[in-house]
């Protein structure tokens, strides 16, 4: 059994479970949940943009020219320090892009894991997931383009996504294939100790 530090960073590829994982160390042990996208969308409201990917990759890019590449790992921690509650035993970061996203919660002691899974099965479970996103209801070949822009910047910025470099950061890989949610949450929860404490 591994145990988890305080703080990790949740990455990977869409639909491959890492909410999952942030959920389940919330519901076991009262960690925080936090989703890096969730704020981009928050901020995509405030201007009255859609939620596509392309917007939302913006804002990111925005924000990370103008505060430095891992701006919002670092608005999230410094938020979590100064607002932890005496139930919160640590912090889930979700939906890591950058690699210097993935080295500040590595700097502040956490570590990063990176879930993956076969495309067509991700693909998969995004369409019957019914997450309300804009972007999920693509064709397989448009999902595919989407990903691999994201996987490997077009350029030497690195306010750009760059998934391929948080990939090679992680400290903890996980390939989730498994037939069911279910099934996964008991890997999860047996492999990092996930038990009810609270």
């Amino acid at each position: 059994m591994e145990t988890l530090p305080e703080i990790i960073g949740l990455a990977g590829t869409n639909g491959a479970g890492k909410d999952t994982l942030g959920d389940l160390r919330y519901e076991t042990q009262g960690a925080r949940k936090v989703s890096l996208s969730d704020i981009l969308r928050h901020e995509a409201d405030k201007r009255e943009l859609s939620h596509t990917r392309e917007n939302l990759s913006n804002i990111s890019r925005e924000w990370g020219s103008l505060m430095g590449a891992g701006a919002l790992s670092l608005m999230t921690l410094r938020n979590f320090t100064e607002t932890r509650t005496e139930t919160e035993s640590g912090i889930s970061i979700v939906s890591i892009r950058r690699p210097a996203e993935a080295e500040a919660i590595q700097e502040a002691g956490g570590v990063i894991l990176w879930v993956d899974a076969d495309r067509r099965l991700r693909y998969q479970r995004i369409l019957h997931a019914n997450r309300g996103r804009v972007d999920d209801m693509v064709s397989y070949e448009v999902f595919c383009e989407q990903e691999d822009r994201e996987m490997v910047p077009a350029s030497d910025d690195p306010a750009a996504l760059n998934m391929a470099g948080v990939r090679d950061r992680a400290d903890i890989h996980l390939i989730n294939e498994f037939a069911s949610e279910e099934k996964y949450r008991r890997y999860l929860s047996t492999r990092f100790g996930l038990k009810r404490s609270r």
